[in-house]
């Protein structure tokens, strides 16, 4: 048996030799590099020591310019015989991350979607192995503008972030599922397309904001979300959604107890006006700079008139003139310089209001 291993190898070994430029080489390497590595699996010491005999053939011959077979490795890792060899894990890794290392910046995100597929039905070892994979190859992808508004890679960061959030589920897996997820939102708050895709995009910022799994960080980006997609989605789908919207909002801040509030914005990074800006804001963004922030104590006022409000579900009973007056109000009364502010906060809550009451 040992003696036929070892005569398939050589013939495979000849094969490479005759190949006489790259993109031979290259037609060689997704023909057999799969088939050679499974075989580090044998139990066989000779055909082990061969296999690595031929891999390093193939290391001597390998230039930063020679594309590898990404979904044949990615179908090994699948394997859960395979994975059960060190040898194979090992050495597939390895060639995964060359083959990374080789895709343009787009296909760095397409390709890891396949990746998550069905990843909450692994077992545990081979799931903490693909997460393992994934949180080391996502930072690597240095995505331009562009490729952040292509449906295929704006897809694909869904597709992760829905892996992320089936496993959040697990509570061994929830520590890497969260670090997943913020890599992810980190692209989308980036993607005008992003923020036009419905249902995606409210899953994905109610799933940061509301999961019971969630976590400081997460609820600051799917803050961040929110405010992304008030600012760049189409102006008929936010008649759809504008009452969503506002909910998430209106519902977060309300189940925000002040001692907690105050552990928000103690947080290094946070801006004090990151639960607010959608409100005096949403459509005209003329507050951009974090030292026009709004005074922590006048923050509080309005977090207590929002706690004051017992049904927000009841949506017609908080969009009123009445109760925006109200907020206006607690602003104009307590602080200069958020004089500048009411105007543009009073028409952004308007259009909001306008948006889905009409």
């Amino acid at each position: 048996m040992a003696n036929n291993e070892i005569q398939l190898l050589e013939n495979i070994e000849l094969q490479f030799c005759l190949a006489e430029n790259e993109v031979q080489f290259e037609e060689k390497l997704k023909i057999f590099l799969s088939p050679v590595l499974k075989k580090l699996a044998t139990p066989n010491v000779i055909v082990r020591e061969k296999v690595i005999e031929i891999l390093n053939h193939f290391k001597k011959r390998m230039t930063n310019t020679v594309k590898l077979p990404w979904n044949s490795l990615v179908e090994i890792i699948y394997s859960d015989n395979y994975m059960n060899s060190t040898l194979v894990k090992n050495f597939t890794i390895l060639y995964l991350k060359m083959a990374y290392d080789r895709l343009t910046e787009k296909d760095k995100i397409t390709y890891l979607s396949p990746l998550i597929k069905n990843i909450e039905l692994k077992p545990l070892n081979q799931k903490e192995f693909l997460f393992q994979i994934i949180l080391e190859l996502l930072p690597k992808s240095s995505l331009k503008l562009s490729d952040l508004e292509t449906k295929e890679v704006v897809d694909s960061l869904y597709l992760l972030y829905e892996g992320g959030r089936l496993l959040s589920r697990q509570k061994e897996s929830l520590r890497q599922s969260q670090s997943l997820k913020l890599k992810v939102m980190h692209y989308l708050c980036k993607s005008k397309l992003a923020a036009n895709i419905f249902p995606e995009m409210l899953h994905v910022s109610f799933d940061c904001l509301f999961s019971p799994k969630t976590e400081i960080n997460l609820q600051k980006q799917g803050t961040e979300f929110i405010q992304w997609i008030i600012r760049m989605v189409d102006t008929s789908r936010l008649e759809l959604i504008g009452r969503v919207l506002l909910f998430g909002l209106l519902n977060i801040i309300k189940d925000t107890k002040i001692e907690k509030f105050n552990n928000l914005l103690s947080k290094q990074e946070i801006n004090q006006t990151l639960l607010f800006r959608p409100f005096y804001s949403s459509l005209d963004l003329s507050i951009h700079n974090p030292e026009e922030a709004i005074d922590n104590e006048i923050l509080k006022e309005i977090v207590i008139k929002f706690q004051e409000i017992n049904h927000l579900d009841q949506f017609n009973q908080w969009t009123n003139k009445e109760n925006v007056q109200a907020i206006i109000n607690i602003l104009e009364e307590n602080i200069d310089e958020v004089r500048r502010l009411v105007k543009t906060f009073q028409s952004s809550c308007l259009v909001l209001m306008l948006a889905f009451l009409i």
